[in-house]
């Protein structure tokens, strides 16, 4: 999975072929040792077969797949963000099985598809991709390290490798909402305040940095790190002028 992170690419065409019910299988024990970021959020995710007709999903799809997985979740203060974080594993697995991915922001689900009290939070399309599932990380258009981080401390070969996984995280129309104030021991993870103006990417925004936040994870967890996430206070009373203060990834 670590490796899929910067070899994955957002797949746009698939075969409309079944997959083997082994994988299914699988991936449902895999879901159920899904961590959370906000563990005080009930999710679920639901599986829809396109190929039988068993999906209600609506609006303009930007790709056709056999497949949809879709997160529901409760609602709260960090449910996008919680949902990101979640997802993202999800796709990573399923990278690494050789399944393409694509998340369809613009998809939309009933609620009363999902489990009573919870509320869609993003689709992600999947089957065999139809041409290339990979391409090498220096193909994806991302910012450069210098542009992302102000790294406050001589930074360590671990800590940029974490940094370089949260580089290639994916998000809305590859806006890159992040940016990162970097320690040795802690990582002040922030939103462009710009993100905030464009209500499409305002809408992804925290799923986006949950997104980038599971990479970080991962890559802390590579080089036999911990990590714990916390908001702290005193940065969030400061006034930063053109981000904002998201919360904290301490390094344990």
């Amino acid at each position: 999975m670590y490796e899929a992170v910067f070899n994955r690419k957002s797949v746009r065409h698939y075969k409309m072929e079944p997959l083997p019910q082994e994988l299914f299988k699988n991936l449902r024990k895999f879901e159920q040792g899904l961590r959370p970021l906000w563990g005080k959020l009930r999710y679920s995710v639901e599986l829809f077969n396109a190929m039988n007709g068993e999906t209600r999903i609506k609006g303009l799809f930007k790709v056709k797949a056999p497949y949809y997985l879709v997160l529901f979740s409760e609602a709260g203060e960090y449910a996008m963000a919680n949902a990101g974080y979640l997802m993202e594993q999800i796709v990573l697995y399923l990278t690494s099985k050789g399944i393409g991915t694509c998340y369809q922001g613009s998809a939309k689900i009933p609620a009363m598809d999902g489990p009573e009290g919870m509320e869609p939070m993003m689709v992600l399309a999947f089957g065999y991709a139809d041409g290339k599932l990979y391409r090498d990380s220096f193909q994806a258009k991302r910012l450069p390290l210098k542009e992302l981080c102000a790294f406050k401390e001589d930074s360590t070969e671990e800590t940029r490798l974490m940094m370089q996984a949260a580089r290639m995280a994916p998000s809305a129309m590859n806006g890159q909402p992040w940016r990162f104030m970097v320690y040795q021991n802690r990582i002040h993870v922030f939103a462009k305040k710009e993100s905030f103006r464009f209500s499409s990417k305002a809408d992804f925004l925290g799923f986006d940095i949950g997104v980038m936040l599971y990479h970080i994870s991962l890559a802390a967890e590579e080089n036999w790190r911990d990590t714990e996430f916390s908001r702290m206070e005193q940065m969030a009373a400061r006034e930063f002028k053109n981000n904002k203060y998201f919360l904290t990834v301490l390094l344990v």
